[in-house]
């Protein structure tokens, strides 16, 4: 009887903290919110973004122009080899092939690197004002990127682009 009694005891101890615990949770639950914004509008609209995509298109452009360069070359050297079959061309022609690729790995790995470059502070930016909003709104759990392409679909999460965008002085 005495261990029936204290078994009782302690499932009701633990039955209420269950659910003492879970209605609290719960009302947390409810005042929690997802919200979604749409980083690209932000992105396009910060002058950083501008300038970074002007330095980028430049150093691009740049490195277009010398790809185009040894691929002349590379065109002049490969009429020359089909018209009399020298070796030594054609050896020329496979180094010339090589550096053309490793210059165009380089140059890509140039530009992924500059890009990182000037958009990694941008990003930061952004992330800092959306940690402003929900310093404001405390019910904020989540922020969804409602971007078009992002892989949200639908959203009923309040949009705060707007408050993102105040934050960011845009």
């Amino acid at each position: 009887m005495k261990k029936n009694t204290i078994f009782y005891c302690l499932l009701f101890f633990l039955l209420f903290g269950i659910f003492g615990k879970g209605n609290s949770l719960h009302s947390k639950e409810c005042n929690q919110k997802i919200v979604c914004l749409n980083s690209l509008i932000l992105v396009e609209k910060m002058p950083e973004f501008s300038v970074a995509q002007k330095e980028l298109e430049k150093l691009s452009k740049n490195h277009e122009n010398t790809l185009e360069k040894l691929a002349k070359e590379f065109h002049k050297k490969a009429e020359k080899f089909q018209k009399n079959k020298n070796p030594i061309l054609k050896k020329e022609l496979e180094i010339l092939q090589a550096r053309a690729h490793a210059y165009q790995k380089n140059a890509a790995d140039d530009l992924a690197k500059k890009q990182n470059k000037l958009l990694n502070p941008i990003y930061k930016k952004i992330e800092n004002a959306i940690n402003r909003v929900m310093d404001k709104d405390q019910t904020i759990i989540r922020v969804d990127d409602c971007s078009p392409g992002k892989g949200v679909l639908v959203n009923k999460g309040v949009d705060i682009t707007e408050e993102v965008k105040k934050e960011l002085g845009i």
